[in-house]
């Protein structure tokens, strides 16, 4: 069987890419061309470039392929009005959906988000039977995957045979960006004093790979699963990434309206007097209220995916980190850059 990586060469999937190989499947990774491919170096994998806002490379790397994950989907890097948003993300998911149909593939699996899940009514844990419901409408990123997510199981009720995932935070080796390893490099680097307080779901990128591999093979057309494994705080998984890099956990928790304040406050400073990106988008703060405990049991029943221990990852991308230069390789005290 061969199948098409998109996002190929990020945290996910690359960690994908692996699992695959592991299967024994051929595997061609879409990346593209301003892409680092570092964390795919010394893997047996066709490469191909592409973008999902070009149809024609996308038709091009989906032909011959059996199966395609997508682990690229659209998401804002700044603050951005939510129907600018919205409409970027649809043209490049319709582009994908338009070269899987003519490619005529088994099966696309599409990886969204945990804030897709919606809040269950009676308090309890969410389900994939929870139907998304925004706490801010103008969130640009939990606008659009929204929207992605709808347009893909419109596509599977009309026949097309995708299935979506929905994983909760990862952690894991090859995060080289980095992005949820980022809450580890600023505890690390004892630049997290505060945090803020809430519900967390944790689970180990290898564990979504596998997970993604075996929605490829058992899972339902036009079903959402829920890949995740620990339900905990923010205040418990900081003090477990704390303790695994040997430094002092984050004192007290921040409040959500100073927070959200704060960085829409840093954003305008960022955008309008140092001219540049802001490095938290104010939209990144909105996603942590969509942030809850899950039940897994539909994912663990129908693709029987595995959940390791979650510090085991932690301690892996620590690792990972340290060996490829974003933290010092040995001590207990990290600097600030």
């Amino acid at each position: 069987m061969k199948a098409l990586v998109l996002g190929a060469a990020g945290f996910l999937g690359s960690n994908l890419v692996r699992a695959l190989l592991a299967h024994g499947q051929q595997v061609r990774a879409l990346v593209r061309p301003t892409s680092n491919t570092r964390v795919l170096d010394g893997l047996d994998t066709e490469r191909v470039l592409g973008d999902l806002r070009d149809p024609d490379s996308l038709a091009r790397a989906c032909a011959g392929v059996q199966v395609i994950y997508q682990a690229a989907s659209y998401y804002p890097t700044q603050t951005i009005p939510a129907n600018v948003a919205t409409a970027q993300a649809l043209m490049e998911t319709q582009n994908l959906l338009t070269a899987a149909r003519r490619a005529a593939v088994d099966r696309l699996v599409f990886t969204s988000t945990l804030t897709t899940i919606g809040f269950p009514a009676n308090g309890g844990l969410a389900t994939e039977a929870c139907m998304f419901k925004s706490l801010f409408p103008n969130n640009p990123y939990l606008m659009a995957k929204s929207a992605m997510e709808d347009l893909v199981l419109d596509a599977a009720r009309i026949g097309f045979p995708v299935v979506v995932v929905n994983p909760t935070a990862f952690f894991g080796p090859y995060d080289s960006k980095p992005t949820s390893g980022t809450q580890i490099l600023m505890i690390a680097r004892r630049l997290m004093p505060l945090y803020m307080a809430g519900k967390a779901n944790a689970i180990d990128v290898r564990d979504v790979a596998e997970g993604m591999v075996r929605a490829a093979e058992r899972g339902r057309p036009g079903e959402r699963y829920i890949l995740g494994n620990w339900n905990t705080t923010q205040k418990e998984l900081n003090t477990l990434i704390a303790r695994v890099a040997g430094v002092m956990a984050p004192l007290a928790p921040i409040p959500f309206p100073l927070a959200r304040y704060g960085t829409k406050v840093t954003e305008w400073a960022f955008q309008t007097v140092l001219r540049r990106p802001s490095p938290v988008p104010s939209f990144f703060v909105e996603m942590l209220p969509h942030m809850q405990h899950y039940d897994c049991s539909k994912a663990i029943r129908e693709l029987d995916y595995p959940r390791s221990p979650v510090e085991t990852a932690i301690r892996d991308e620590i690792q990972w980190f340290r060996g490829n230069g974003y933290l010092p390789s040995t001590g207990r005290s990290y600097p600030s850059g």
